[in-house]
């Protein structure tokens, strides 16, 4: 007997948490940066790019150099692998700073050529990494593509809570291993980074930075070693969770990190430009009306769905078969882009953002 609910809301919600808890992974150093430099930094998108590389670059090197049945849990633990993508990613974040970011801020450029800089700069990083690993990265002479977690125990959810139920059909919940450590550690790294720019030394230096140089630097900061840190932080926490993506997926390509640009910046537009807390926010509302889109447009494609009768209307009018509207599950991030624009129209700093106080000289 069918279920009066014939769509597995458990699983669905899963996903939701799961790609939420992605978004604010990767969102954290983007907020951090404008937080603390004031500017869209368009080069995140292949920073994130270049933690999934030099994480599966690090698999490569130890599976060569080590031997395999005696290092199995040093050569393919994750926890490894997201380390090293931190501080590679970290040091990247560092070289563009002293590169270039560096040199316009001595040269008092205004804020669109830092962000111009950051585009170019971002597909420096994407055609360097093109160059030498290929597009889609595959391992050569034996190597191996496997992640896995430094434990013995499967730490991950994959439950059938109800079967065949005659109200709610089958509900299950499935969640791997990796995405259960990604859910952990988006909660936790927000949390602590937000803790660390209220609390800590660091965190207050950053706010005086961002406030006003010249009066952080009356105040005995170093704004140049602040300015440094505030780039390997940010850098670093984004080759952490992109490291974390890439194992969570069966490949990856050099446009991973453009293609999850713009649902970024939606998170980060929608929950404040530089408010951590509004990041978790607005990423699960972005995530969950694009997972509630997949379920509407995929019951609009189902046999006798709003599709077909689209295309039975046209039929009957013109006489053509194949007139029809498509409602592709894919089409989905454009619906949560048209609920960030609402949003914005009547709230254009974001959830938890705060409006800017201007002033004109008399």
């Amino acid at each position: 007997m069918a279920g009066i609910i014939p769509i597995d809301i458990v699983s669905h919600t899963s996903l939701i948490i799961v790609y939420a808890s992605t978004l604010i992974l990767l969102t954290i150093g983007l907020n951090m940066i404008y937080s603390v430099l004031k500017f869209s930094n368009f080069a995140h998108a292949e920073f994130i790019t270049f933690g999934m590389f030099t994480s599966w670059w690090l698999l490569q090197i130890l599976t060569f150099a080590l031997p395999w049945d005696s290092s199995m849990y040093l050569i393919n633990n994750l926890i490894i692998q997201a380390l090293f993508a931190f501080v590679m990613v970290g040091i990247l974040g560092i070289a563009s700073e002293v590169l270039v970011f560096g040199r316009l801020k001595r040269l008092a450029a205004n804020p669109r050529s830092f962000t111009v800089a950051s585009i170019g700069i971002g597909l420096v990083i994407r055609n360097f990494l093109a160059m030498i690993f290929g597009n889609f990265p595959k391992p050569n002479r034996g190597g191996t593509s496997i992640a896995a977690l430094p434990f013995d125990i499967d730490i991950g959810i994959k439950q059938t809570l109800i079967r065949n139920d005659p109200f709610f059909g089958n509900q299950g919940i499935f969640i791997t291993s990796f995405e259960v450590i990604i859910i952990l550690m988006s909660i936790g790294t927000v949390f602590t980074v937000d803790y660390m720019f209220r609390k800590t030394k660091l965190g207050i230096a950053m706010r005086a930075t961002s406030d006003s140089v010249e009066l952080a630097q009356v105040s005995g900061i170093n704004t140049r070693k602040v300015v440094f840190y505030t780039w390997f932080l940010a850098a670093g926490i984004t080759g952490f969770g992109a490291a974390l993506l890439r194992a969570n997926q069966p490949r990856f390509s050099t446009l991973d990190g453009f293609m999850m640009l713009l649902p970024i910046f939606a998170v980060v537009i929608l929950g404040g430009v530089g408010s951590f807390r509004g990041g978790i926010i607005s990423a699960f509302i972005i995530a969950g009306v694009r997972q509630l889109t997949v379920i509407i447009f995929t019951q609009f494609q189902s046999p006798g769905g709003l599709e077909y009768m689209i295309e039975d209307f046209f039929y009957r009018i013109t006489g053509i078969e194949g007139l029809v509207i498509t409602f592709a599950p894919g089409y989905a991030d454009g619906v949560g882009f048209l609920v960030l624009i609402f949003v914005l129209l009547f709230r254009p700093q974001g959830i938890s953002g705060t409006v800017e106080a201007t002033r004109e000289r008399v």
